[in-house]
């Protein structure tokens, strides 16, 4: 599965602590890794719900107080990450 990182998300990955960091980056893999080989979203094991209204197609993944915002197009076999930000700022 090919990842693309909006600018944002990118930033908010190099602006974090090694620690998130690393977090971010096993949460990511272990979707990918499931998308690709069981071809399912891990829902419950990873902490991912699928949004409404104005983001509906995208799905969010908590991982502590921060939410990473991403779409995963099976046609192309793309996991977009839109967005990664601290819960509060995550929806705006």
């Amino acid at each position: 599965m090919k990842l693309k990182f909006s600018r944002q998300a990118e930033k908010f990955i190099i602006g974090s602590d090694d620690a998130t960091r690393e977090r971010i980056r096993t949460k990511i893999k272990r979707l990918a890794l499931s998308v690709d080989e069981q071809g399912i979203v891990p829902f419950r094991e990873l902490q991912i719900k699928s949004l409404e209204g104005q983001w509906k197609g995208f799905m969010r993944m908590r991982l502590g107080n921060v939410r990473i915002i991403f779409k995963i197009d099976r046609n192309t076999g793309e996991l977009y990450v839109y967005e990664i930000d601290h819960r509060g700022g995550a929806y705006k």
